[in-house]
This record gives structure tokens, C-alpha cells and sequence, in this order.
């Protein structure tokens, strides 16, 4: 019997305005190293590129990597924001680990794995106060958030040691 290892990983997005947490499954299972992205997913150019390249940063190996969202309340993915989440998913499930409870993570990822800026920035702590106890962000756009530290991040190494867990 395979074993699948599945993840669920909070995404920060913002929808007319208002900031909310959508969740992403991120499953892992043996194949030839492929990423699929659930049809369901609506999501932009942006977004998919985000997917990809977090993807194309990890060694995957003889793994198949599947990307669905589970919260049906949601139009559309959009942007580039999610990169960061998703890569920290990704890892998280090929290694066995998940993400630290209270923490969430918002920040693009370019091919190189450089953590890029995102927009929204306020709106998307709005929907975290009283959620979270950690958020980590691309560096040179921390904010001071009352019960909330929040880590400027540059590299993703940095990030896997402050989000994820055994």
C-alpha cells in the first residue's frame, strides 16, 4: 500500500478588500517528479508561477506533487503571495513535518528562491489577529503587531527553521 503524506497549509489572501485564510491540501506521493494543481483551483498567472516555482526549488526526486484547495468559499487564487506558503507546504510534506501551530507565512518566490514583497500587507494581518503568534515576511515589510512576531525573511532555509515541526 503507498503511503501518502498530505499537508494543509494556511494561505493569506484577500477578496474585495477583506483579508481571510484559505487552506491548501499539498499531497505527496510516489511518481516521476510531476506538480498537478487541482482544476478547482482558480488561480492566475501569478499564482501558478508562484506553484512553480516553489516546486521547481525543492529536490522532489520520484515524488508527485498534488496542489487542491479544501475551502470551497473561495473564488480564485490570485497573485503571487502564496509562493512562500506553498513552498514551506511542499517541504513540509516531503520531509514529514507541518507548520508550526499560530504560524502563517505570506511572501512571493522567484526562480532563483529569492523571497519577493506582496501586496495587501495589512489586510491579510487583519484576518490573522488573535490567530496567530508568528508571521513571517518578506524582509523590509515587517509591521509592529501587537501578540503577534512577526519575522522578516530572506531566505528560505531561515523559513523553514521558524515554521515548520516535526
Amino acid at each position: 500500500m503507498e503511503v501518502k503524506n498530505i499537508v494543509k497549509i494556511p494561505i493569506l489572501a484577500v477578496e474585495k478588500g477583506k483579508g481571510m485564510i484559505i487552506y491548501l491540501e499539498i499531497e505527496a506521493r510516489r511518481g516521476s517528479g510531476t506538480l498537478f494543481l487541482d482544476t478547482k483551483l482558480c488561480s492566475d498567472e501569478d499564482t501558478r508561477e508562484a506553484i512553480n516555482n516553489a516546486f521547481s526549488l525543492l529536490k522532489i526526486g520520484g515524488k508527485d506533487i498534488l496542489v487542491r484547495i479544501n475551502d470551497r468559499k473561495f473564488d480564485c487564487l490570485c497573485g503571487g503571495s502564496p509562493g512562500l506558503s506553498v513552498y514551506l507546504g511542499m517541504y513540509a510534506c516531503l520531509r514529514g513535518l507541518k507548520f508550526k501551530p499560530k504560524t502563517f507565512a505570506t511572501g512571493g518566490i522567484d526562480k532563483k528562491g529569492k523571497i519577493t514583497a506582496i501586496e495587501e500587507l495589512p489586510e491579510k494581518i487583519k484576518a490573522i489577529l488573535g490567530k496567530s503568534e508568528v508571521l513571517l515576511v518578506p524582509k523590509g515589510q515587517g509591521l509592529p503587531i501587537e501578540g503577534i512576531k512577526v519575522k522578516e525573511i530572506s531566505d528560505l532555509k531561515d523559513a523553514v527553521k521558524i515554521a515548520l515541526i516535526r
